[in-house]
């Protein structure tokens, strides 16, 4: 299945198999997961936790900062 996932203002097409979580995403975009949240782009996002299947629909990932 393919998503449109959005990365700071970088669009990419990304195909991964039906039934992926948004933890195989973030493995598949080489990203670290304790350093991101992935939501649905819409006009209200919705938070999609690692654990659960991706959406029919377009995501964006949000970079994160953390430390103390």
């Amino acid at each position: 299945m393919k998503w449109q996932v959005t990365i700071d203002d970088e669009v990419k097409d990304v195909e991964l198999p039906k039934g992926s979580t948004s933890n195989d995403l973030v493995r598949h975009l080489d990203l670290h997961p304790d350093g991101l949240l992935v939501v649905t782009d819409e006009e209200t996002m919705k938070p999609v936790p690692l654990v659960s299947k991706l959406p029919d629909k377009p995501l964006r990932i949000i970079l994160v900062a953390s430390g103390g």
